[in-house]
């Protein structure tokens, strides 16, 4: 019997610790879009770098992210930025969300990952050029915005 009672304990401990984590997936897309547009399109690295998680800033510095903006756009920057799709983290509070651009020579794809959830809010952690990357899971996952998120 009091074996019983101690594993019913237990088990009511455990789960009340597995808080589910709620997302809030046009929160995160209108926060990407707002980070591509500013990192981008208009290529103001400073404000850009101020939109980033701020665990990402503690291992990235400025000059460092400058030189990463600078090296996936080797040829070009976009003109106009869109969150088109995203997929959420099972577990992880994170999400990806997958940006498209384009100017008048090319089409440019991005996949950010955004840090947070809907009640702290995302920034972004990572950048990747493309919309998949040898990092990242499988697209099974992935959704379509009812319309892409803009500027």
């Amino acid at each position: 019997m009091q074996l019983q009672f101690l594993l019913f304990g237990f088990l009511i401990g455990v789960m009340s610790c597995t808080n589910s984590i709620k997302h809030d997936e046009v929160l995160a897309g209108k926060r990407a879009v707002a980070f591509a547009e500013v990192a981008f399109v208009r290529q103001d690295v400073q404000r850009a770098y101020a939109l980033l998680s701020d665990r990402t800033k503690g291992y990235v510095p400025l000059e460092k992210f400058r030189e990463t903006l600078l090296r996936l756009h080797p040829s070009g920057h976009p003109t106009s930025v869109a969150a088109t799709e995203y997929e959420p983290m099972p577990g992880e509070k994170a999400m990806y969300i997958y940006i498209t651009g384009k100017n008048s020579a090319e089409p440019f794809e991005y996949t950010l990952t955004m840090d947070g959830t809907a009640a702290t809010d995302y920034k972004v952690s990572r950048i990747a050029r493309g919309s998949s990357s040898s990092y990242l899971p499988s697209t099974s996952g992935r959704k379509r915005f009812a319309d892409p998120i803009q500027p």
